[in-house]
């Protein structure tokens, strides 16, 4: 070994080291060290200088192992990126440098010298998780260019969890962060023979230029990512070609070929269904698709019903149209010519469908524009009325309604305005059109030096309500019924609302005493002729924090270290007297989602013969709730007289959990009541003095079990009361499970068992079912029994449901790729189940 060099900072310096030699650039910060690739083997090395040439030759044999120390990587853009250490191992090695001599004399060569490098037998190359296996490589240094023969691939990808392996017989680097390779293989899978691939004639890997939006600020910030186009290709499955496509094209962070859903189920009502979902960006081979779009096309087959083809559009953009500012949305659309019946539960099992050809397509835009402006956008078109509740019941019953608008809206300080167009798209459905409609509202404005807060909602609008049309089913048609106060009605509607407040100290108690006004102008009341309402009222908030902490308090068999109650007294007066009733004045606003609508012109029918008592009107309730004193009331049609207080204590037990050092703070126990008293009991509240009550509790065990519960109450005659008691525990990575009772009371009477449980049984299976029995009338509502295989690379789901009030059973195959953007199957306790090679060969 050479003799270590006594250099000054910056210079470069070769110093002898065991097993090998290191060469020193900037001080030290920058190290290139080669040793022997065996334990007592030493690389045999032969230097050639030729300086009629101006170059070094370096031969190296006998195996040896290169580390280059803090590489740094630059990018197309100009950005540069570190990459740590580098480790290069081969039999051989033949170096061509500039000459050393000139190195030595000049440390700046060392970071623009020329150079090329050969490397061969059994070659490993890491770079962190990223490892290169090869028989041979060459590479330029100078052109960035080189080729690998006989090589193997695995490397991580960003936004990915997993890592992605590349196979091919030759790989060519054309350009920085430009590769191509021909007769190609891409899989996540890390075993030996996978079980899928995709298999490439000629793949190209290059870097892109894109934009993300950065999570903390919402801005757009530029970015690169790696991105895959292809050509000749083969899908295999457990080694057999399952698809070909002639063409490929997908950034590498959606490790998916072709096909991105896959769904096999049988029941009763839609019979064998065959659900496929194609990434159509990866099908049409288009490569310059915009970052940050998802377009999937769905292509179905549902035996008792008919086919079907559908459309998803998803994206998340720094821009839209060449308008800057972030823009996200979705949609979705789906059609089918359906020749079956709907079954839709007890007393709707055979409805004939409306139109043959069936669907909705479903649009909803937000975009941030330049000056604190929004637009907002939605579409929603049904082709009938029982379409969601047929299809997507889960969506007919969480989401909201399918409403069409277009809305723009600015901020400004603390007002906000907002200019929006609701036309009525499905004609089966209540609505209310506004054309158009403009709103302003001012929050927390300050008067007199910050003595009083301000506070107004106002608006004015030409609105047209909308009555549903009856349905044509002659079963549908006998129950449907029109909600109180809804005609078609429409004209000019002009609303002013103002609340100005007196925010006090009282000691600990803070007081806000307030007044407030409204005045209102409809074009047509729901008597023809217009009417002008004026509200005046006022109230008082009040608010009393109070906390004790008694660090003694200790319970291992509790799991308490120390103890703070936390205590929120709350109170509210509301007073309002208006001039005109609430039966006067049309039912513009609805409170109800259309599924609750729906639901309830049955129960009118079931529980009360037709005609639907005032108690359970939505209208009676929200004025029951005192919701008509809020500035930001959604509902400018529904105020009244009004004569109430509301009372709530909110609790928090905190305590200590954790190793000591590490401690935190947790809610361990939670009770929160609320309570509104009337002061005008026969006119407000049916007779009774106490009003809705509600009350909320959760007992944390540890960290995995809670006792929940919670409960509201109306005291008049067939008054809603409803208590539900649960028990949840959640262990991540290995499943969770819930057993609650759920007691309703009023004008129906019921107590439903409630179960769910997913549980991981060893490293191969997980069981998951549900349970609904009700101990009333109803009795068994269903169940679902499902079975899932964790396999290297796929998670494959058997499962049985059956739903009693449909008489409907059903069975079910998935598949699903582990790998999924989007995971459906893989979720244990909160905890996905990591995609293929997380740890390791399993």
């Amino acid at each position: 070994n050479p003799p270590g060099l006594s250099t000054a900072a910056g210079d470069p310096a070769i110093m002898g080291d065991e097993g090998g030699f290191r060469l020193l650039v900037g001080g030290g910060s920058k190290a290139i060290q080669w040793r022997g690739r065996s334990l007592g083997g030493e690389p045999k090395l032969t230097t050639i200088n030729r300086p009629e040439t101006g170059e070094s030759l370096l031969i190296l044999r006998g195996g040896l192992t290169l580390s280059i120390q803090d590489v740094n990587l630059q990018l197309p853009g100009g950005t540069t990126t570190g990459l740590g250490t580098i480790s290069i191992s081969a039999d051989r090695l033949v170096a061509w440098t500039p000459l050393f001599t000139d190195l030595l004399n000049d440390p700046g060569k060392f970071n623009t010298s020329d150079g090329e490098l050969y490397l061969e037998g059994d070659i490993v190359f890491k770079q962190g998780e990223r490892t290169i296996y090869a028989q041979s490589m060459y590479y330029n240094v100078t052109a960035e260019r080189g080729v690998i023969l006989d090589a193997e691939a695995i490397t991580p990808i960003p936004d990915y969890q997993g890592l992605v392996r590349l196979k091919a017989d030759v790989i060519q680097q054309i350009a920085a962060g430009n590769f191509l390779a021909f007769d190609a293989a891409v899989t996540t899978s890390r075993m030996g023979l996978p079980r899928y691939w995709l298999q490439s004639g000629r793949l190209q890997l290059s870097q892109r230029a894109t934009v993300t939006t950065d999570p903390n600020t919402n801005t757009p910030v530029a970015a690169t990512e790696p991105y895959l186009e292809s050509g000749n290709n083969f899908v295999y499955v457990a080694g057999v070609p399952v698809f070909a496509w002639p063409t490929f094209a997908s950034p590498l962070r959606i490790p998916t070929f072709y096909l991105s859903d896959l769904d096999i189920r049988n029941d009763n009502i839609l019979g064998t269904q065959v659900l496929l979902d194609w990434n159509l960006f990866q099908v049409l081979g288009i490569d310059d698709a915009p970052p940050g779009v998802e377009w999937t096309l769905s292509t179905d087959f549902l035996s008792e019903r008919g086919p079907a083809v559908g459309t998803t559009l998803e994206y998340d953009l720094p821009g839209l149209f060449g308008v800057p500012g972030v823009a996200r949305g979705q949609w979705d659309s789906w059609i089918i010519d359906d020749d079956g019946l709907d079954n839709l539960g007890s007393g709707r099992r055979d409805l004939a469908p409306e139109p043959s050809l069936r669907g909705r397509s479903l649009l909803r835009h937000r975009q941030v524009l330049p000056a604190d402006y929004e637009f907002i956008a939605e579409v929603g078109w049904l082709s009938d009325r029982n379409f969601l509740e047929q299809y997507l019941e889960n969506e007919w019953d969480r989401d909201v309604d399918h409403r069409t608008s277009l809305r723009l809206r600015r901020f400004f300080g603390a007002n906000q305005f907002d200019l929006f167009v609701t036309p009525q798209v499905n004609e089966f459905f209540t609505t209310t059109q506004s054309l158009p409609e403009l709103r302003h509202y001012l929050t927390g404005g300050s008067l007199l030096g910050d003595r009083l807060s301000y506070s107004m909602h106002n608006r004015a609008a030409y609105q047209k309500l909308e009555p549903a049309d009856a349905p044509d089913d002659p079963s549908q048609t006998g129950s449907f019924t029109i909600a109180p106060g809804v005609a078609n009605v429409d004209g000019a509607v002009a609303s002013t609302r103002q609340e100005i407040g007196l925010p006090v100290s009282l000691g600990p108690i803070k007081v806000v005493p307030n007044v407030s006004g409204e005045a209102t102008y409809f074009g047509e009341g729901l008597d023809g002729d217009d009417v002008t309402r004026l509200t005046g009222g006022g109230g008082v908030r009040a608010s009393l924090p109070m906390w004790r902490a008694d660090p003694n308090v200790q319970s291992a068999l509790l799991n308490v270290d120390g103890l703070a109650h936390k205590v929120d007294w709350q109170f509210e007066y509301q007073y309002a007297d208006s001039t005109t009733s609430v039966d006067e004045i049309p039912y513009y606003d609805s409170l109800d989602d259309n599924a609750q609508e729906e639901f309830r012109r049955r129960f009118t029918f079931d529980a009360f013969g037709g005609i639907l008592p005032e108690e359970f009107e939505p209208r009676n309730h929200f004025l029951r709730q005192g919701y008509q004193s809020r500035i930001a009331s959604p509902s400018h049609s529904t105020v009244d007289d009004m004569n109430l207080f509301r009372l709530g204590v909110h609790q928090r037990f905190q305590t200590r959990r954790g190793l000591r050092g590490s401690q935190r703070m947790v809610d361990l126990f939670e009770l929160d009541i609320d309570t509104i008293v009337f002061a005008d009991a026969d006119r407000d509240n049916f007779g009774e003095t106490i009003g809705p009550t509600t009350y909320d509790a959760a007992y944390r065990i540890g960290d995995r079990v809670s006792l929940l519960s919670d409960g509201y109450f109306d005291f008049f005659s067939d008054g809603l009361r409803s208590v539900a008691l649960g028990v949840e525990t959640s262990r991540p990575g290995l499943g969770d499970v819930y057993v609650g009772l759920l007691s309703l009371e009023g004008p129906l009477s019921s107590t439903v068992l409630r179960t769910l449980v997913n549980y991981r049984l060893n490293e191969k299976w997980i069981f998951s079912g549900s349970t609904v029995y009700d101990f009333g009338d109803a009795g068994n509502v269903g169940q679902t029994l499902a079975l899932t295989r964790i396999g290297e690379s796929f998670l494959i789901r058997l499962g049985v449901s059956v739903d009693e009030g449909r008489d409907n059973v059903g069975f079910r195959f998935a598949i699903e790729p582990r790998f999924w953007l989007r995971p459906k199957l893989g979720r244990l306790g909160g905890e996905l189940i990591p995609p293929p090679g997380v740890t390791g060969i399993e």
